[in-house]
């Protein structure tokens, strides 16, 4: 009886012991490690492949539309979105941890084949299929919500589930995802493509994007990698992105630019240059994405006539401005000499006229080397473009 009364006390503190540490293992607040791993093995079978649809990833890659389709699962999905090791990787600040995927899924691996074969069926060298995947997965849309939800300055106060990052196959079946969502999607496809991959994080400007490895020399923000930014279209490998203070986004990048005759201009919104690198996260050692060479002195000659543009676009708005005041100008001594037609209200209208008329030619004359400057940027553009 004695033993009993010992032994109850004990099974009934192994229960609780046990109870707390499957607790830990499924919140995600433990590292995984062998026993846990097995633990959720043994609890959390993988499951039967159910609720099918087809997801399409399509771009427009040099004027031609190319898509690619993965028949997904609704089951596995939320096999994945369940997994306690995404809520350990998110408490432990693992991001590499979410370049996952389990060994029964090959969804990656087959989509990654899908986009190889479209390389060699248009005879695409390795860097350029490296090029058409990376359009196809900017494609896919940016997740407005979540991305309100975790730039809100309350952002801290929200439950583990409203800001834990997704899954690759999570971000392909939901079709949709924020900078982390998607840019462990593309360090998983850049990894199938064999090349070296790492995720670049920007803490304070809240962002990540990944990075390819490039030749000595031509990495960004003093690393070995070109960056790739996902969450924008048309941006190539070391394109550097503005980043959009209202909803994280990428903007701009290397773009054409409208001429002044048509006056059209983008609204100003609160955009910063990505620069603050906080971290390198390496995912994988492999090729280096050499093509980015070839392109480095046009990209470079780009640069050069971005401070002309500024300068000479900062002129024409001035000498516009004087335009436009001389004009006014004009318009108040002509009235004035038609109400009035004596010889002072004459004169004043033609010094009026005159100074017009070398406003109007100071303008036009800002105008055409603006538009040359221009023409000669959108040039560049469109061969940088057709890489």
């Amino acid at each position: 009886m004695k033993r009993l009364r010992v032994v109850t006390p004990l099974i009934f503190l192994f229960a609780v012991a046990t109870g707390y540490f499957l607790y830990l293992t499924f919140s995600g607040h433990i590292t995984p490690n062998p026993v846990s791993d097995a633990v959720v093995a043994s609890v959390r079978p993988y499951p039967t492949l159910t609720s099918p649809k087809n997801v399409t990833l399509n771009c427009d890659y040099h004027g031609e539309n190319v898509a690619v389709t993965e028949t997904l699962y609704g089951s596995l999905a939320d096999y994945y979105r369940n997994n306690p090791a995404k809520y350990s990787a998110f408490y432990h600040n693992q991001n590499e941890k979410y370049v996952f995927s389990y060994k029964q899924d090959p969804t990656i691996s087959d989509l990654t084949s899908k986009i190889k074969k479209i390389g060699v069926d248009k005879g695409l060298d390795r860097d350029r299929t490296l090029d058409l995947a990376t359009c196809l997965l900017q494609s896919i849309p940016y997740d407005n919500e979540k991305a309100a939800r975790i730039l809100s300055p309350d952002y801290y106060k929200l439950a583990a589930n409203q800001l834990v990052p997704r899954y690759p196959y999570e971000t392909l079946y939901e079709g949709k995802g924020i900078c982390t969502d998607k840019s462990f999607l593309g360090a998983a496809v850049f990894l199938e493509l064999g090349y070296g991959t790492s995720l670049l994080t920007f803490d304070s400007q809240r962002h990540m994007s990944i990075g390819v490895s490039v030749p000595d020399g031509m990495g960004d923000f003093g690393t070995d990698y070109g960056i790739v930014e996902l969450t924008g279209s048309n941006f190539l490998v070391g394109d550097i992105p503005e980043i959009s203070g209202n909803a994280g986004l990428a903007v701009g990048g290397v773009q054409t630019i409208p001429n002044v005759t048509t006056d059209s201009t983008v609204a100003a919104e609160n955009r910063t240059v990505l620069s603050a690198l906080s971290a390198t996260i390496p995912i994988s050692s492999g090729a280096i994405y050499s093509r980015i060479s070839a392109r480095m002195a046009l990209k470079n000659e780009i640069s050069t006539l971005q401070p002309q543009l500024a300068s000479s676009r900062s002129s024409y708005l001035n000498l516009k401005a004087a335009l436009t005041a001389s004009e006014e100008e004009l318009q108040k001594t002509e009235s004035s000499y038609k109400q009035s037609p004596t010889s002072a209200s004459y004169s004043r209208y033609t010094t009026s006229y005159n100074s017009y008329l070398s406003a109007y030619n100071a303008a036009t004359t800002a105008v055409d080397e603006y538009n040359s400057l221009v023409n000669k940027y959108n040039e560049l553009v469109a061969k940088y473009k057709e890489f």
